[in-house]
């Protein structure tokens, strides 16, 4: 089976079919029925509707909905030098060795592959990493996990392979594969940092909403439409991340300093 997943998704047309998924879900819905049917979405995919800024109704489209803000005291920010920048589920977190990243056990990627850039890999060698999958249902919005400096932000092109568990176990090198942007950043003390936000299959057109300059814990830096990963690195001498099992679920703004 993950012979056949591998040969089927590698031949997958992924980035024509993305953009059609895209402009389907940009079509506006009725407004009498966007109640109904996002209330559907959200029993089908697991979205908590409490959380929501607006009405159901306020959303023109299921790209809209994808995207959509939260109420200001939905997820409160916690003291402390990191939080988790977006809902989801732990992919891998730990150490950054040999300037590599763990996919999954036995399979990892070079960070210079995942940033474009070698010299920031060289500067976080030997930190720590997290990568967050979110699932359809999820809060779509990525934000800063830390205070500090947003110095760039690169996009990278790429394929858009699905990131779900099943691909990330079968295709190889998926993360650095796919269309990403890289927001590198330093935190207040200079210490190398970098949030790579990893498009995927449906998944084309990340938003970027952050300006270059100083950050804080919990300022929102992007926004996918339809589930994707996001990473985290940090170099030596940063604040700890925690180091949560693979599937562990984490929230925006929960501590996530280990």
């Amino acid at each position: 089976m993950t012979t056949t997943r591998r040969l089927l998704l590698t031949a997958l047309p992924k980035v024509p079919l993305s953009r059609l998924t895209g402009l389907l879900a940009s079509v506006p819905l009725p407004r009498p029925l966007r109640r109904g049917f996002f209330t559907w979405f959200a029993r089908r995919y697991g979205a908590e509707l409490d959380d929501l800024a607006a009405d159901l109704r306020s959303f023109p489209s299921l790209q809209a909905f994808f995207r959509r803000a939260l109420r200001e005291d939905a997820r409160p920010i916690a003291d402390g030098p990191l939080v988790w920048p977006c809902d989801g589920r732990i992919v891998t977190a730990g150490a950054i060795e040999s300037a590599r990243i763990p996919q999954v056990k036995g399979n990892d990627y070079a960070v210079a592959d995942l940033l474009g850039d070698a010299k920031l890999a060289a500067q976080l060698d030997g930190g720590q990493q997290a990568t967050i999958y979110l699932a359809p249902g999820d809060y779509h919005r990525v934000h800063s996990p830390f205070d500090g400096e947003l110095v760039s932000i690169t996009p990278i092109r790429g394929t858009l392979f699905p990131v779900n568990p099943p691909a990330v176990r079968c295709i190889d090198q998926l993360f650095v594969r796919n269309s990403r942007h890289v927001f590198r950043c330093q935190l207040a003390d200079g210490t190398a940092a970098a949030v790579v936000m990893v498009g995927a299959y449906n998944v084309g057109d990340t938003v970027v909403s952050a300006p270059l300059g100083a950050i804080k814990r919990g300022q929102e830096l992007g926004q996918f439409g339809f589930g994707s990963t996001a990473i985290v690195a940090l170099g030596p001498g940063a604040p700890p991340l925690s180091l949560r099992a693979p599937e562990a679920k984490v929230r925006m703004g929960e501590t996530a300093n280990g």
